[in-house]
């Protein structure tokens, strides 16, 4: 990937300055990985200096084959989750503020003691007992980029991952393996279920991806991580009043304004 501050630049200007979009094209296709989290290091500080906040924990994308075919990955991918752009159910969020508004329904898992790579490899087994709390919710997910689902990943992940938001419900803390694993996610806009599914429908399932960041990145006590769509997303329109049910562990309530 060349002049990746330039390319830097670009997001931050669509970012932070309403630059939309950003003119990304020519950086179509190119797949140099090492350079995107590089170019997202640099987006991620500069969004921080600016807009204040810190990062609380991370959110995981294309956990699941349909999503990768979509945007042409062959992996997951990470972004960072921000205190500035999360918010608690329930929540109102405009859709002006968004180039536009895919809704994903996510068991994020909060930390409740430190991982970190290194060390052995981290499985869905050993990461479990890091795990304090199961917390419902919703990631806003959205792109600075023309055409993004043409874009190439490496260009997904230099703009924070295409995570633009975060929404989330009650943590719960008395949980179980069987409850998370048997746990249905359902999608309601209106009066009407768009969506539904369940923990399988992210690879290795969520503890299996927990293990993949901490394979990658350590992760603090407090820190959230967001695991990849339960269910297909919806595109999220003006009026929408969108709930995600998720069983015994709660929901997330959203209205689009």
């Amino acid at each position: 990937m060349k002049d990746t501050a330039r390319l830097a630049e670009m997001v931050l200007a669509a970012r932070l300055d309403g630059k939309m979009p950003a003119p990304t094209r020519e950086w179509y296709g190119n797949t140099d990985i090492d350079d995107a989290y590089q170019v997202q290091e640099k987006v991620l500080k500069e969004m921080l200096r600016r807009r204040g906040g810190k990062i609380i924990g991370r959110k995981v994308g294309c956990t699941n084959q349909a999503a990768r075919d979509l945007l042409g990955l062959d992996g997951p991918f990470h972004g960072a989750l921000l205190s500035v752009t999360a918010t608690e159910s329930p929540a109102r969020i405009a859709k002006d503020d968004y180039p536009f508004i895919i809704l994903e329904p996510e068991f994020a898992l909060r930390i409740g003691s430190p991982l970190r790579p290194g060390g052995g490899t981290h499985t869905a087994e050993s990461v479990a007992d890091a795990v304090d709390a199961i917390v419902p919710a919703v990631e806003i997910v959205s792109s600075c980029h023309d055409e993004w689902t043409d874009a190439g990943p490496a260009l997904l992940i230099a703009d924070n991952g295409s995570s633009y938001g975060w929404v989330r419900g009650e943590p719960v803390t008395d949980w179980d393996l069987e409850m998370l694993t048997n746990v249905t996610v359902s999608l309601i806009v209106g009066a009407h279920r768009v969506a539904s599914g369940n923990a399988a429908n992210v690879d290795g399932g969520p503890l299996g991806v927990l293990a993949w960041v901490a394979n990658r990145l350590p992760l603090e006590p407090g820190d959230y991580v967001s695991t990849g769509t339960a269910t297909s997303v919806h595109f999220a329109e003006r009026g929408d009043t969108v709930v995600a049910h998720f069983g015994p562990l709660g929901q997330v309530e959203i209205e689009i304004s």
